[in-house]
């Protein structure tokens, strides 16, 4: 007995000793010291597993064998349940059988220099939320009159030829008298990850019988800040029937706060006549987003290398446990970064009845869009409590604007609301999810204006 105890600890000393030499090895060789913060806590935990199973020297053999059981079932359940996400996020396998093409395996920056070589105008436009205080001037669009590459997270890149302001819009769109729709919003109302026809805005003009325009303003990674400063900038030069302020719980709170520190943005909140001139000045904002794009590309060359240094042999990722820990960020993640989701109540209110306001100046009617995330249908987190829900809705209803709220209004009421994302995945909607929401804002529009 007292030998099978020895041996017990020697398997768990040899396994200790085999992870700190993994996680040496990752550290210091394969990624030459440059992710040792990263592997920091990984460190710590192998000099942990070296402790416990120098203790387990002197633990009885009884209460060994229990402890031994106890770690040996758990480490099975877990890597049961990793095979299993495993075997759900084939993507390439499950793209291929419902489309009979290739999932396009491609980073952005290998398809943008293949793509190069038969069209050199296509670019990948500098997101607004890339000028920071830095520069000396803040853009609120895109490059214009390009292809423009975006991204992948449905098999395919989505691509889409930007209108005269750098905007995912035809461009012709500007030229009708009467705005019928004008969206403002992040990469959800931009339409990330699937092409123009199947945006919200894509699916609105499908939908909508008139001749009127349909504006999409969307870009990624604006706030609520950008979002009423791209109306201040843009809104003046259209008759607008009605405008859709699309709100995103997963990081409008966190750009915001970043916001409200920029030198330029702060400047439309607490000044009604501050303006960058943005329409007027077209031109030189082009050649500013023009000048800047080299440097972009720099950044995805940076990028490109930065996930390689980080890309693991499929077996790898399966014993590290990738995908639980994935899930399990998922699942925690607003309870992580609650400072960066902070809700500042009196600024965002400000915003918003500066936008009512606006609204009203322009003869325009505003509807405030609440958009869920995919974190939130993740365990426990679908309450009114995550994302601050609940506060945004109540704070916006106290302003007396029209709220359509995507989350109860479809994905709660959804049998499978993962669906609507991506292979399941953390990301934005499946085209399928942006058909839904466009059909609801109408449907509860004309509800509105019967009642």
């Amino acid at each position: 007995m007292n030998r099978s105890s020895k041996i017990i600890s020697h398997i768990i000393l040899l396994f200790s000793l085999f992870f700190l030499t993994y996680v040496f090895y990752r550290s210091e060789i394969h990624h030459q010291g440059s992710l040792s913060k990263y592997y920091f806590k990984y460190y710590i935990f192998s000099l942990i597993l070296i402790l416990s199973s120098i203790i387990s020297y002197f633990v009885s053999y009884n209460l060994k064998i229990k402890i031994f059981f106890v770690f040996f079932s758990s480490i099975m359940g877990l890597y049961a349940v990793e095979g299993y996400l495993s075997l759900k996020s084939k993507k390439v396998s499950t793209f291929k059988k419902m489309n009979g093409i290739e999932y396009d395996k491609r980073d952005t920056f290998e398809i943008y220099q293949d793509l190069k070589k038969n069209n050199p105008n296509i670019v990948v436009s500098p997101h607004p939320v890339y000028f920071t205080d830095n520069f000396e001037i803040s853009p609120l669009s895109g490059i214009a009159n390009r292809t423009t590459l975006h991204c992948n997270e449905n098999g395919y890149y989505s691509i889409y030829e930007s209108d005269r302001f750098g905007f995912n819009n035809p461009d012709g769109q500007w030229d009708k008298n009467i705005i019928d729709f004008l969206l403002v919003g992040d990469s959800m109302t931009r339409g990330a990850c699937v092409n123009e026809p199947d945006t919200i805005s894509g699916n609105l003009k499908k939908k909508i019988k008139t001749n009127n325009g349909i504006l999409n303003l969307g870009q990624s990674g604006n706030g609520p800040l950008r979002m009423y400063a791209t109306l201040r900038e843009y809104l003046d030069f259209k008759r607008v029937k009605n405008i859709l302020w699309i709100y995103y719980e997963g990081n409008d709170l966190k750009e915001f706060n970043s916001e409200l520190n920029h030198k330029i943005l702060i400047n439309y909140l607490y000044n009604e006549n501050f303006t960058q001139k943005l329409v007027l000045r077209n031109e030189e904002i082009q050649n500013f987003l023009l000048n800047e794009l080299s440097n972009l590309e720099q950044i995805m060359i940076s990028n490109q290398r930065e996930v390689k240094k980080l890309k693991r042999h499929p077996i790898t990722s399966f014993l590290i446990l990738t995908n639980i820990r994935i899930y399990i960020s998922n699942v925690y993640y607003n309870k992580k970064h609650k400072k960066m989701h902070k809700f500042q109540k009196d600024q965002f209110i400000k915003t918003l009845n500066m936008t009512k306001n606006l609204s009203q100046k322009n003869d325009s009617k505003l509807y405030f869009i609440y958009l869920p995330s995919y974190s939130r249908f993740l365990l426990f987190n679908n309450t009114e409590e995550y994302m601050n829900y609940k506060k945004v809705i109540d704070t916006i209803k106290s302003l007396k604007i029209s709220i359509i709220d995507i989350n109860s209004l479809i994905f709660n009421k959804h049998k499978d609301p993962l669906s609507l994302f991506p292979f399941r995945e953390n990301g934005h909607y499946t085209a399928e999810g942006y058909k839904l929401v466009a059909h609801e804002i109408l449907k509860s529009i004309n509800n509105m204006k019967k009642n």
